[in-house]
């Protein structure tokens, strides 16, 4: 077991984290261009001034350049340091547990891959309306490793991929994909693989649900219409990131359903 000061810890583990998320939105922000997300500088979409170094500092340019760029004064959407704060809550959340009690850290750190492909899944959907395969066999791949490491049975892999999946599958099929595209049951999938079937229903549920409250806020304020399509690709790698940091939390949900 490491002994290490939880303090020095948490903002270790933040910055690194933080420093992490401002990859994951290049990566995010690039997907679909022609541009690499691991060449080229990055600039302001506005003005297309190269930003210098103290102009990237994740979460800290934002604050002290007050939301905007210091060339053209264009306001810098919000998603950037919610993106990087997100990686650097995760990392702390995923990762000191591990390393104050002695447990895996090789599981922690896998289960921290997944949730970066799932942040990098949540803005690319809701910027384009589309789950990428790549990106949705990466969460695959990793989560069947950790699945494998951590000694889960294979029918726990599957009564939780099917258990996710289907519900998804027949929403999909009845409205001819418009109530959710088919990527969403793929994402499904490999989460119900993570997750078992308690974990995938848990997961279904807070997805219906935050789905829910986002589209009648957005219907109540104008901000979208019965017509307006909502990706729902967020709703579930959000959900399934609520579930890594509170792992017990499907447990607790069915003991509330007296289950």
């Amino acid at each position: 077991m490491l002994t290490i000061d939880i303090g020095f810890l948490v903002v270790t583990l933040f910055a690194f984290g933080a420093i992490i998320g401002s990859f994951l939105h290049v990566v995010a922000e690039r997907y679909g261009s022609e541009k690499s997300p691991w060449r080229g500088h990055s600039v302001c979409p506005d003005c297309k001034k190269t930003l210098s170094a103290k102009e990237l500092i994740p979460i800290f340019s934002y604050i002290t350049q007050q939301a905007r760029c210091i060339s053209c004064r264009v306001e810098v959407p919000f998603h950037y340091p919610l993106v990087e704060a997100l990686s650097g809550f995760l990392a702390i959340a995923l990762l000191a547990p591990a390393l104050q009690s002695g447990a895996s850290i090789v599981l922690a750190i896998l289960l921290l891959v997944v949730a970066c492909i799932l942040i990098i899944l949540i803005r690319i959907d809701a910027k384009t309306m589309m789950l990428p395969d790549g990106f949705i066999l990466l969460v695959g791949f990793f989560t069947i490793l950790f699945a494998a490491l951590e000694g889960r049975s294979v029918e726990s892999a599957i009564f939780g991929m099917l258990a996710g999946a289907i519900p998804l599958y027949v929403l999909w099929a009845i409205t001819g994909g418009r109530g959710i595209g088919f990527g969403d049951v793929k994402l499904m999938i490999v989460l119900g693989i993570l997750f078992g079937f308690q974990g995938a229903i848990t997961l279904l549920f807070f997805s219906f649900f935050a789905g829910g409250v986002i589209g009648i806020f957005l219907l109540a304020t104008g901000q979208a219409t019965a017509k307006t399509a909502i990706p729902f690709g967020p709703f579930l790698a959000g959900s399934a990131l609520l579930l890594m940091v509170f792992p017990n939390l499907a447990n607790l949900f069915f003991a509330f359903l007296g289950v």
